[in-house]
């Protein structure tokens, strides 16, 4: 995904995607159909919403599913 892809209010507080990983405690995890859903909704709309991450450890805390797919997007 490109910043192009982010909505402008969103930029200043993208993060290399490669510096973030995902909760190994995450509760939820997403099957290929619902990823391949949130693919098709990154491709048509964009990131509209931010993918939360703690800074001080890089552990996603919301948004497993959309780093996933964005992940694979690339």
């Amino acid at each position: 995904m490109t910043h192009a892809n982010v909505i402008e209010s969103l930029r200043p507080l993208l993060v290399d995607i490669d510096a973030v990983h995902l909760d190994p405690k995450n509760a939820r995890s997403h099957n290929t159909r619902n990823l391949e859903t949130i693919k098709r909704s990154l491709a048509a709309y964009g990131q509209r919403k931010p993918i939360v991450v703690n800074r001080e450890t890089g552990i996603i805390e919301a948004g497993n599913g959309m780093y996933q797919a964005a992940k694979a997007l690339r």
